[in-house]
């Protein structure tokens, strides 16, 4: 058998083509590579790869010990790589419009510090796709700082694992997620933020996000510290629809923050992925945030569930368990909460007060401070299914206004109207054991006692007022700036109705008061008590009535004038007074007292005078005067006084008392205005019995005119003993009378200019008088018979009395209309040896 010879076809050598071509595409390769790697190496920057190789079928390149320093264009890189891989990129997907596709991608041992200098204009607008099917990151060490916006992010000990990964970012087409780090680091430079997470955990398995700590720092003035974050059941399969998590949780969370202003433009959520969370848990909570708004603290745990957001905030349910929460808004109002515990379901935000949940709220202790005053209380309940609120222990303390009260409550709580637009009206308030005082501008203060006080449809929001109030059994006391009690009320009950805040008295309702009893108390320099019994008042009647009112003076007349603490003893009390046609609105404006009638019975008056003690002082008003000084305008149309009981009498040094009585009396009071006028006058009328025995008429007309000390004066006096006149001669003519009878007496004169003038007829018989002022009173009784006739009954000894004193001011209005009646006696009496220049 022969054996046929090789023959090298040229055909043949196709057969070697491809290993021609691997070699060549590997030597192509290998030049591509090395000339990148020196055109790294241009221009001062540096690029050493310590080896590398790659592959072909399949396509994969890896490289180790890779060191960098690179100056680009707006960008810089340095730093160093143990380990980059490639590995099975599919050829065809370099071509055509399909994404790039690459099996692994293996980063290890990353340090890198990386740097943008400069913003570039690109004008690609190629649409660039990429799909790694597993993505390996391991002990990255990364710095990235952007010099053009002022941010540096900071990864260190960055670990990752992630398959089928989609640029652009697909998140819902992840199927594994592992996520570590040691520390994470953000910082803006421009407004000194930075943000520091560290033991950085995430893994698709156990579907949870865990940060160990995280520090949030912004200048010198925020410094918030959080521990143990925990996100979990992270729904990565509708990521792209909507975030959903299970839960979030921070074990700790503290520091201070300032937060900066806002620009009050509102934010677009149109692209904002819709967020829902299961559960929210902040177990332990101890922050303080500080902005525009104020300050505000808050310490203890906060849980939520059901949160909802996208254009709006949604909470299924929300609890609060407070040690402490506190806000200043510096700007006077400050409020502090101890022990806060709150259940609150169906929250949403922007808040909707008609589709809020149930609320339950336990605050054992508050404090609110607003304005200089500070209000607190004690164990506050509320639930809004029974819409009734409970606070025990309130206090309220200031400047002007102290107070408490046992107990609070409030029913009816419409919560809806008071969070929303629509008018909110409580049902009641009722305040148990109240207790107030209120200081006064002089130093003085008073001070009230109500067992309860029931306030019935308030209306909360402006205009704020309360449909009815009512007080029970209250007392109150006035004290003056020394400290000294000067007025007391017991057993006041009111009932009013529309109260308006602020006050209008035009929009004020009908209302009842009753007072047991006011006391006025003197001081021990003038002990002088006022005492008004059974005070009744009806709005709708626009009446007043009294039982009784009297002025006691609380030592005995002979202590009185032992200590010269005044000159006179007066005692007085009216019984069964009745004021009609009180006109409201002007009275509590404080611009008019308008009463069309007062009428009281049994009158009584004691007065008297010592003549021991000299009169000093200032100048003493005359009625209208005194009624001006009062400060409002009175206007009584008529009033009327019966049954008048009046004792006058005088004591010398040895205290023996004279009176004079004038009893059975009327008097009448019209036309009472205490407004500047030059033409009317007051009138008052006087119809009483002088002594038992004698009828006496009195008229007065008050000047209106200003000062209003000025008045006119007329009446008579019927068949009268003189002797029994003593104490009041003695007092106004320095003469005792020793016998006589006056058979008629009449008068009519004026003052003017604190001087009285006018006529006085007097008929009188068995006149014997006994002078006894000054030291000439010897000579005087002893010309008695020539110096003062013992009668003018007959016509030929007639003589009109002239009426004539210049009265003192410091002396009452009293003293100068018996003066001016002396004066006109004197002139009838006297002879005219006798008769003074002025009578003259």
């Amino acid at each position: 058998m022969s054996v046929r010879p090789f023959r090298l076809h040229w055909w043949y050598l196709f057969f070697l083509l491809p290993v021609a071509l691997y070699l060549g595409a590997r030597w192509y390769i290998d030049h591509r590579i090395d000339q990148a790697i020196a055109s790294a190496n241009e221009g001062g920057n540096q690029l050493t790869v310590g080896e590398y190789s790659y592959g072909l079928f399949p396509l994969r390149l890896e490289a180790r010990q890779v060191n960098f320093d690179q100056e680009r264009a707006n960008f810089s890189a340095r730093g160093r790589l143990s380990t980059v891989a490639v590995d099975r990129l599919h050829l065809f997907s370099l071509f055509g419009s399909d994404p790039i596709e690459i099996e692994l991608l293996r980063l290890h041992g990353l340090d890198a510090d990386l740097r943008r200098t400069g913003s570039g204009n690109s004008n690609d607008s190629s649409s660039f796709a990429l799909e790694l099917v597993e993505v390996e990151l391991d002990s990255i060490y990364l710095d990235f700082t952007d010099d053009v916006s002022g941010r540096e992010v900071q990864l260190v000990d960055l670990g990752l694992s992630v398959q089928s990964l989609h640029f652009p970012l697909r998140p819902a087409e992840i199927r594994s997620l592992q996520l570590s780090a040691d520390s994470t680091v953000y910082a803006n430079t421009t407004n000194d933020l930075r943000i520091v997470a560290s033991g950085i955990g995430y893994g698709t398995g156990s579907e949870s996000v865990a940060i160990a700590a995280l520090t949030l720092r912004r200048g010198s003035e925020t410094d918030i510290r959080a521990e143990d974050l925990v996100l979990s059941g992270l729904n990565a399969g509708d990521l792209s629809e909507t975030v959903s998590v299970d839960s979030f949780s921070i074990g700790s969370l503290g520091g201070s923050a300032q937060v900066p202003a806002t620009s009050g433009n509102s934010r677009d959520t149109s692209q904002t992925s819709p967020l829902r969370v299961g559960t929210i848990r902040f177990p332990q909570i101890d922050l303080e945030l500080s902005g525009d708004f104020g300050t505000a603290s808050y310490a203890g745990g906060v849980t939520a569930s059901g949160l909802r957001y996208r254009d709006s905030l949604s909470l299924e349910r929300v609890s609060v368990d407070s040690d402490s929460l506190s806000f200043d808004n510096q700007k006077g109002l400050a409020v502090i909460l101890r022990q806060l515990e709150l259940q609150q379901q169906g929250l949403q935000f922007p808040l909707a007060a008609g589709e809020l949940g149930a609320t339950e709220l336990v605050l054992p202790s508050f404090t609110v401070m607003l304005d200089k005053q500070t209000i607190s209380g004690e164990n506050l309940n509320y639930r809004s299914a029974s819409g009734e609120a409970t606070v025990e222990n309130v206090q309220v303390e200031g400047d002007k206004v102290n107070g408490s009260t046992d107990k609070l409550t409030v029913a009816g709580i419409d919560r809806a109207a008071v969070l929303g637009d629509r008018p909110a009206v409580l049902e009641s308030a009722v305040l148990d054991g109240a207790r107030a005082a209120v200081y006064r501008a002089d130093g003085g203060h008073y001070e009230f006692s109500v067992p309860q006080i029931t306030l019935n449809d308030v209306q909360v929001q402006p205009p704020i007022s309360a449909g009815r109030a009512r007080l029970e059994n209250a007392t109150f006391s006035r004290y003056g700036s020394d400290g000294r009690k000067d007025m007391q009320g017991e057993g006041l009950y009111v009932d009013q109705r529309d109260i308006p805040v602020p006050f209008e008295p035009e929009a004020l309702g009908e209302g009842n008061v009753r007072m047991r009893e006011l006391r006025l108390i003197g001081s021990e320099e003038l002990p002088v008590d006022y005492y008004f019994s059974q005070i009744a008042y009806d709005s709708r009647a626009a009446l007043l009535t009294m039982d009784s009112l009297q002025r006691q003076t609380r030592v005995s007349k002979a202590e009185l004038f032992e200590r010269e603490l005044a000159k006179t003893h007066m005692d007085f009390s009216f019984d069964d007074l009745r004021m009609a046609g009180i006109r409201r609105d002007g009275l509590l404006r404080g611009e008019v007292m308008h009463i069309d009638s007062l009428a009281a019975s049994d009158f009584r008056l004691r007065v008297v005078e010592s003549l021991a003690i000299e009169v000093s002082g200032n100048e003493r008003p005359m009625p209208v005067e005194a009624l001006r000084k009062l400060g409002m305008r009175i206007v009584l149309n008529k009033a009327r006084f019966r049954s008048t009981d009046i004792a006058y009498g005088v004591v010398d040094s040895v205290m023996d008392a004279k009176t004079i009585h004038f009893t059975d009396g009327v008097i009448v009071l019209e036309d009472l205005d205490t407004e500047i006028c030059r033409s009317d006058s007051v009138l008052a009328i006087i119809d009483a019995t002088f002594e038992e025995t004698t009828p006496l008429h009195a008229e007065f007309r008050l000047s209106r005119r200003e000062p209003g000390r000025g008045y006119s004066a007329r009446g008579e006096l019927g068949t009268y003993d003189l002797a029994r006149v003593n104490p009041l001669m003695r007092v106004a003519a320095g003469a005792v009378i020793e016998e006589g009878v006056i058979e008629k007496l009449t008068y009519d004169a004026r003052m003017h200019q604190d001087t009285i003038r006018g006529t006085l007829t007097m008929l009188y018989r068995d006149l014997n008088v006994k002078l006894v002022d000054g030291g000439l009173s010897w000579l005087k009784n002893l010309l008695s018979g020539v110096v003062v006739k013992d009668g003018n009954s007959r016509g030929e000894e007639f003589r009109l009395g002239e009426i004539y004193h210049e009265h003192q001011p410091i002396r009452s209005f009293f003293n100068s209309y018996w003066k001016g009646l002396v004066s006109g006696m004197k002139s009838t009496a006297l002879s005219d040896i006798a008769l003074p220049e002025e009578l003259d």
